[in-house]
């Protein structure tokens, strides 16, 4: 077989080029095509050695035809559209963002966002601003509102947005241009119910948890700073001075924290330590309440909340047959990711939580 080079686009910019692709997603690096490879839901393409594996067909005129309305295709036409047209029917703030990030002349190229990052930030912002001003962008959230439909219960079906980005695309890049969006269009239009008072970020465990950091704000001045607002620059440096105040706005915590605690001193039960009827000593542990408290209560009840799972394919509403699943791992997995998702549920139900953006990373 040939040596190829499997890379056929620039990161920075939109993919113009795609290996053809057979009905069983295998790729031939022998025949680059023209264009971005439309998304196909069922097909997930693997690389595979050059020989007798039939014609291939024209995937793209294909997955085209049968799914040209996928949201996903959709949205991708949406906001390539408005991001040709730059960027109109959005705040003054988010249009500032939007040219400081992608159309800043003076940007140095170092500091460049890859086009993966960039078309997340755009479409979460397009989806926030500007898809309920068109009839297709309401026919998209219609669509969204119905695949968020997990379960009969209406409080379990959270208003989330996944954003599937490949290992080293620089999801953490992404939640603080999310962050940085709401929060300077927060404190410019304080009552526009679109854009967040507070911030809530959760990862898997304690290390991804820690890696985080970088989205608090460093208040050291200059380049001394190691926040992502400085180091990726996505915050304008004349804006800067505002940036403190989000670490009052913002919990970064692992999933942890929403299993109850044990209580201790005045706040145990009575009854704390008694023999129960199966023989087990009854333990005060912390009700619902209490776990939200403890995580949030430096925000208000009410107020607009976002809230960013990294990792978030790990967090999920088991189904019924999931709970039945042979082996102590799938038990185990699926006992961590009830957690973390009623952990949500029970946050939705005490803030306005308009949008939860999911970043799972999937290996490239």
């Amino acid at each position: 077989m040939p040596d190829y080079n499997p890379i056929l686009n620039n990161p920075y910019e939109q993919p113009e080029w795609h290996y053809a692709t057979n009905p069983q997603g295998e790729l031939d690096y022998s025949r680059p095509v023209k264009g971005r490879r439309v998304f196909r839901p069922e097909v997930q393409t693997i690389p595979v050695r050059q020989g007798p594996q039939g014609e291939l067909m024209g995937f793209n005129e294909v997955a085209a035809t049968e799914h040209g309305n996928h949201v996903v295709n959709l949205l991708r036409r949406e906001v390539g559209v408005w991001r040709q047209a730059k960027y109109p029917q959005t705040t003054r703030i988010t249009r500032e963002l939007l040219y400081f990030w992608f159309l800043n002349p003076g940007r140095d190229s170092t500091q460049s966002l890859f086009f993966a990052q960039r078309e997340a930030i755009e479409t979460a912002i397009w989806l926030n601003e500007v898809a309920e001003k068109s009839n297709v962008g309401q026919h998209i959230l219609r669509q969204l509102e119905e695949a968020r439909k997990v379960s009969a219960s209406p409080e379990n079906n959270l208003p989330r947005i996944a954003f599937k980005m490949a290992t080293g695309s620089g999801k953490t890049v992404v939640m603080g241009a999310l962050i940085a969006y709401h929060y300077f269009n927060r404190a410019e239009y304080r009552n526009d119910v679109r854009f967040a008072d507070n911030f809530l970020l959760i990862a898997p465990g304690i290390t991804i948890r820690d890696r985080l950091g970088v989205l608090r704000v460093d208040t050291r001045l200059g380049v001394d700073a190691e926040d992502y607002y400085h180091v990726r620059y996505l915050v304008p440096e004349t804006w800067r001075k505002e940036m403190p105040e989000l670490n009052k706005r913002l919990v970064i915590t692992n999933y942890h924290a929403f299993e109850p605690k044990t209580l201790q001193g005045n706040k145990r039960s009575p009854m704390d330590g008694k023999f129960q009827a199966d023989g087990t000593k009854q333990e005060a542990v912390e009700d619902h309440s209490q776990v939200i408290g403890r995580l949030l209560g430096s925000f208000r009840p009410g107020s607009r909340l976002l809230v960013i799972n990294d990792e978030a394919h790990h967090c999920y509403l088991p189904r019924e047959d999931d709970q039945k699943a042979e082996g102590e791992d799938a038990a185990e997995e699926n006992r961590r990711a009830s957690v973390w998702f009623n952990g949500l549920v029970r946050v939705a139900q005490r803030f306005k939580v308009r949008s939860i953006y999911d970043p799972p990373t999937f290996p490239a």
